[in-house]
């Protein structure tokens, strides 16, 4: 090999090198995320547990899983659960909200079709 060619080749290999260990580096722990999915899993509230339990069980077990990963310093699988947890908690927050407001609504409706049957009974009477 010629000296340049040698130089060329040298050049590349060294490239290649820390094109695979720029490859390599990975992000750091996603903390910040989920210590977010944990708090929206933890205020999810009442209603959810009621409305949404399996939202709120499929969160659960996603950042279970995503614990797990982290432990294994897997935090390319960890990022995708972390978002997944994080998003059925905030289903199963809304489903919940939703879904007991459908009830309040159904409760008073009816509460004031009794109180027009009771009103309408009492004019009836002489």
């Amino acid at each position: 090999m010629t000296p340049s060619r040698r130089k060329i080749h040298r050049t590349l290999v060294v490239a290649s090198v820390l094109a695979l260990l720029g490859g390599c580096a990975s992000l750091p722990p996603p903390n910040q995320e989920f210590a977010s999915a944990q708090a929206a899993l933890a205020g999810a509230g009442p209603a959810a547990a009621q409305y949404a339990p399996g939202e709120l069980e499929a969160a659960r077990a996603e950042l279970a899983d995503a614990q797990a990963a982290m432990t294994r310093e897997d935090y390319d699988r960890a990022r995708p659960l972390i978002a997944a947890a994080q998003a059925d908690a905030d289903l199963a927050r809304a489903k919940g909200r939703a879904l007991s407001a459908q009830a309040q609504v159904a409760s008073k409706t009816q509460e004031n079709e009794d109180l027009r049957r009771r009103l309408l009974d009492q004019e009836a009477q002489p």
